[in-house]
């Protein structure tokens, strides 16, 4: 087992990236997700409780002003009101909460739905594998700290608050009742976001301790990457997306150089050749060359970009047999391309003037 870790010192390929987050291993951190639910709840509360607390006490107010509901035993119009009130009050906490939850999954996880992973396996329901895991004496020490932390931060960061707002809670029987909810609800505020600020630093820790330990458990040795590499060329889907990547790439060169070309020379169909004459270059310089599918799609090209078209099977022939791409036209052929530029200039002439 020593001998198989020391062998794998190469990163994670993307290929091994790919299929370990479609498996559902990726970096997190194990309290992110509520987190971010409380932190988004506490958000909402902060700029909705004011309007919150009204409700509730319109509620009780129309409870105490209209109790012919209450006397008679309506219970379905009691039941309505309460029901109003807490859908009221309840839906949007409900929605933040999902939201902030699903938001810090898919920053962590992406968006990658994967209905197999939600489906129940009996190697999940194994309690050996969970229990290697606590029995490793570093993963246990790392989980025990983390969780001793969080104890930790709470505990700490309420007494802290508590004592702090202790002169003023103890004097709480002197004043008005609404004073005295809003002190208790002000200390309950600070409780929670310093506790919340608190734990998310713990969470960014155990995010990064995770990450770390993602990375060394996907670590590649030589031979795997070479294995990879095979299996990938062999895999019919790869090679696809292979070929349409390089067709890509050839059609973003050609319609590059088709518009940098003066001219383009078929035979008519299977041959087609894009030549350039500047003075400084000292020749006519052949910038693309294609053959059959290609030579159409060059022909397309030129008609699109208003690029003239010449046939001329000869010259075609000869340029594509005998010049490579970048290159200049040899001398023998130089009366032929200039009696082919002539044309193409002399056209031009015709069209700008008329």
């Amino acid at each position: 087992m020593a001998s198989d870790d020391q062998s794998k010192t190469e990163k994670a390929t993307p290929e091994k990236r790919r299929k370990a987050r479609e498996q559902g291993q990726f970096a997190r951190a194990r309290d992110a997700g509520g987190l971010a639910a409380t932190l988004t709840v506490i958000l909402l509360l902060v700029t909705t409780g004011p309007m919150a607390a009204l409700r509730v006490k319109d509620y009780a107010m129309r409870c105490f002003r209209e109790p012919f509901d209450l006397v008679h035993g309506d219970v379905h119009a009691v039941s309505m009101r309460l029901g109003e009130m807490f859908v009221l009050l309840l839906l949007p906490v409900t929605i933040a909460a999902t939201l902030g939850g699903l938001g810090i999954g898919f920053a962590e996880a992406g968006f990658h739905p994967k209905l197999d992973l939600v489906m129940p396996k009996m190697n999940r329901l194994d309690p050996m594998g969970r229990l290697k895991m606590l029995v490793n004496p570093k993963h246990a020490t790392v989980e025990t700290l983390l969780a001793i932390g969080r104890i930790g931060v709470v505990a700490y960061v309420t007494y802290g608050v508590v004592k702090d707002a202790f002169p003023l809670l103890v004097r709480m029987s002197s004043v008005s009742l609404v004073s005295a909810a809003a002190a208790v609800g002000a200390t309950a505020e600070a409780v929670a976001i310093r506790a919340t600020v608190a734990l998310a630093v713990l969470a960014g820790a155990d995010y990064a301790w995770n990450r770390l330990k993602l990375e060394k458990d996907l670590m590649m040795s030589r031979q795997e990457i070479k294995d990879e590499m095979k299996q990938q060329e062999g895999d019919p889907r790869h090679k696809q997306k292979m070929r349409a990547r390089a067709r890509e790439r050839l059609r973003r060169g050609l319609a590059k150089m088709v518009k940098q070309a003066d001219v383009i020379v078929a035979n008519p169909t299977h041959i087609s050749v894009a030549l350039r004459y500047r003075a400084q270059d000292g020749a006519p310089v052949l910038l693309a060359k294609g053959y059959d599918d290609v030579a159409l799609f060059m022909r397309q090209l030129a008609k699109d970009n208003g690029v003239p078209v010449v046939e001329n099977k000869p010259l075609a022939r000869a340029i594509a047999k005998r010049v490579k791409v970048g290159r200049q036209i040899p001398v023998d052929l130089y009366a032929a391309v200039a009696e082919v530029l002539a044309f193409v200039y002399r056209l031009k002439n015709r069209v700008l003037f008329g």
